[in-house]
């Protein structure tokens, strides 16, 4: 079995080395200020849009849940048309919407077929939506207590009690540190006014990203990224999310929790996408703790012990720097001995880092498995949005394989223990004290 695995990845290994050399985008901005990337993928009639702001929950000021509940009402209704008739519209034609919300940006996405009437309505519709959005007072409130109600839902989940508490102390008064769709107090707090402004502001051309994918020729591209780019306000770019504050010491935080299995989650701040030991930390990390059952952590917390179903650690970049983090869930009985255990796979691996056999095997994996991260026009919009939002070298793609296969174990060394610290590391346990 071993033997077809790694001849498996070594054969995907290859095909990556031929396939990313095709993923080029083509890339320009409007007149009105809206960059634009464009990869024609003509195998499936399908087209993917992305439209991301630069406008997620780090700008959401003192008014925390705004971006999100701005976000969830894109939609609902607009000028001439009701939500019942937005949504006929789109499956009149098969077309999919939808809309995610994150720290840094706000995304929106449309999924249509390509055939002439189904490409026009599904476009024309999105474009309608987006840009003449009405915030209509009765949608305001249907939405605003829906969120209130999923704000509650969200506080019976110790997993994601812990992830918001981890960001609330890491990042204390950055504009990470609240979680993204807002508190019961902040969104109670919102009007209608403050969503329209929101709007306003940064649902404009010059802080927009649009990402095009699909069986349509560079024309039609153009066509498309025109008539949304005209009907949009120019406005200006938000500014990037300011850099964060590093922890001075080390911080312990414990929430009691009413469940069965304890919460660790144990981190710093981490990077951007843009810092120059990029690639060791991503290599180094799947050592550590990326791989899901081959992993540092996962061998002595998981196999080697069973104190947990699973263990990872990761780099989360974002424009403000975004965390480190090493999460897992333990019987409540056994949290001491599963957190020992991890603080000790840490510090030994940033005092001798690797050894071959694991750096050979990383390394194998992430060149062999990269062409399945992008195996759908659907995988090939969502990295073509992030090179541009973040403003990642237009051969990252290209590179990405030969990038890896160039760590070595001095790099990864090096950069570990540049980046993490750990004498000064938030521990946030959430469970049975």
């Amino acid at each position: 079995m071993k033997k077809i695995l790694i001849l498996t990845a070594l054969y995907l290994a290859g095909w990556n080395t031929l396939w990313a050399k095709t993923v080029e985008s083509i890339n320009w901005t409007t007149s009105d200020g809206l960059q634009v990337s464009f990869y024609p993928a003509p195998e499936v009639p399908m087209l993917e849009l992305r439209l991301a702001f630069r406008s997620g929950s780090a700008y959401d000021g003192e008014n925390y849940g705004l971006s999100s509940l701005t976000a969830s009402l894109i939609g609902d209704s607009s000028e001439g048309m009701s939500t019942d008739a937005i949504a006929e519209r789109y499956e009149d034609v098969g077309a999919q919407f939808s809309a995610d919300n994150n720290r840094d940006m706000t995304v929106f996405s449309l999924r249509s077929l390509t055939e002439p009437k189904a490409l026009a309505q599904g476009t024309d519709t999105f474009i309608h939506t987006l840009t003449k959005a009405t915030f209509s007072q009765p949608d305001f409130l249907r939405e605003k207590q829906r969120q209130l109600t999923a704000l509650a839902q969200r506080k019976e989940s110790p997993n994601q009690v812990g992830t918001d508490l981890f960001f609330e102390k890491l990042y204390g008064t950055h504009p990470y540190a609240h979680p993204v769709p807002g508190t019961d107090k902040t969104l109670k707090a919102i009007t209608r006014e403050q969503v329209e402004q929101f709007y306003q502001q940064y649902y404009v051309a010059k802080n927009a990203y649009l990402v095009i994918v699909g069986a349509i020729d560079i024309n039609k591209a153009k066509e498309i990224a025109e008539q949304l780019s005209r009907k949009m306000k120019k406005g200006e770019k938000a500014p990037v999310v300011p850099q964060a504050s590093p922890l001075s010491s080390s911080s312990v935080i414990n929430y009691p929790f009413p469940s069965s299995q304890t919460i660790l989650r144990l981190g710093q701040l981490g990077i951007t996408y843009h810092i120059t030991d990029y690639f060791p930390l991503v290599v180094g990390n799947y050592i550590l703790g990326g791989g899901t059952l081959v992993s540092r952590l996962a061998i002595e917390v998981r196999e080697k012990r069973g104190l947990t179903y699973g263990v990872g650690s990761q780099f989360q970049p974002l424009s403000g720097d975004g965390p480190f983090v090493i999460g897992l869930s333990t019987k409540s009985a056994q949290a001491e001995e599963a957190l020992t255990v991890t603080r000790n796979v840490l510090q030994g691996y940033l005092a001798k880092g690797p050894d071959e056999k694991e750096l050979k095997a990383a390394k194998l994996y992430l060149t062999g498995s990269f062409p399945l991260a992008l195996a759908s026009n659907r995988q090939i919009a969502d990295m073509l949005l992030r090179m541009a939002f973040y403003d990642l070298p237009k051969d990252y793609l290209t590179n990405y394989q030969k990038n890896i296969e160039q760590v070595s174990i001095g790099q990864i060394m090096t950069a570990m223990d540049k980046h993490l610290d750990p004498n000064k590391m938030l521990l946030v346990k959430v469970g049975r004290m």
